[in-house]
């Protein structure tokens, strides 16, 4: 009869335990979530600014709270233009960058660039290096090609929504790089309506995008100092590409603490 009454006991006890580690366990969670995020990497003066609203990151916030890793997939034409250049065996500036702003952050760069491909192809090889790679999200450069070999608006549109849509549903975020600031083609009716529909892509889909051409247009204006590069050949050296893994740095950062948009409620329908 003791002994049952102390197995008893002693049942009750680890059942408490367990309450108590799991009560812990939860209030630590919340504090983590209730703690402010870290300051955003800031970007240099020299690289214009930086607009846009902050665009959440769900899979990659999700990554860095389990495993404080966060794996990027770089794909498109010209990958070091926007990561960054590396020099004496440092990885790129993107990497750099993000790991110092994020305490504890390990950053890993899967670049599989390939100059010259259009939308159309990068989504299918897409595909394939998501299941190599398993990154947590997709930084995409795209449209610059596609405007160039005169893809239809149309194709182009339907090839980058349904590669966005195929990575959602395979859990991964995505961050596309727009087009390039070139002064003479701005007024380029086919290479502005690509850059107008990857801004209603980037509506319609609630992804973020890098805004460099709207960057690098500032700069066209107010960079006109002597001894410093023309804008129109900004992003073709190491200070552009830079400002370019800045702008990265920084959508990104924002965008692992924002909150998702609420949603909306559906109005239900009259007797």
């Amino acid at each position: 009869m003791e002994r049952e009454r102390l197995g008893t006991v002693r049942g009750a006890m680890a059942g408490l335990l367990a309450l108590l580690l799991v009560a812990g366990g939860s209030v630590a969670s919340r504090a983590q979530q209730a703690s402010d995020p870290p300051e955003p990497p800031k970007v240099a003066q020299e690289c214009g600014s930086v607009a846009g609203a902050a665009t959440p990151l769900p899979n990659s916030a999700q990554a860095i709270q389990v495993r404080k890793k966060l794996r990027i997939l770089a794909i498109g034409s010209s990958m070091a233009a926007v990561l960054g250049s590396g020099r004496d065996g440092k990885p790129p500036l993107l990497e750099q960058i993000l790991e110092h702003s994020i305490k504890g952050l390990d950053v890993e760069i899967v670049n599989r660039g390939f100059s010259g491909e259009l939308a159309a192809a990068t989504g299918e090889r897409l595909k394939v290096e998501v299941a190599l790679a398993h990154p947590d999200v997709v930084l995409w450069q795209v449209g610059a090609n596609d405007a160039f070999a005169l893809v239809p608006v149309e194709d182009f549109e339907t090839s980058v929504i349904e590669t966005i849509r195929w990575l959602k549903e395979h859990n991964v975020d995505i961050v596309l790089v727009g087009l390039n600031y070139i002064k003479q083609l701005a007024k380029n009716e086919h290479y502005q309506a690509i850059r107008k529909s990857l801004s209603r892509i980037v509506q319609s889909e609630n992804v973020l995008r890098i805004t460099r051409y709207e960057a690098m247009e500032v700069l066209e204006r107010t960079m006109r100092v002597e001894g410093r590069p023309e804008p129109s050949l900004f992003g073709q050296g190491d200070a552009g590409f830079n400002c370019m893994a800045q702008y990265v740095a920084h959508g990104i950062a924002v965008g692992l603490y924002a909150k998702p948009a609420p949603k909306q409620k559906v109005p239900s329908k009259a007797p």
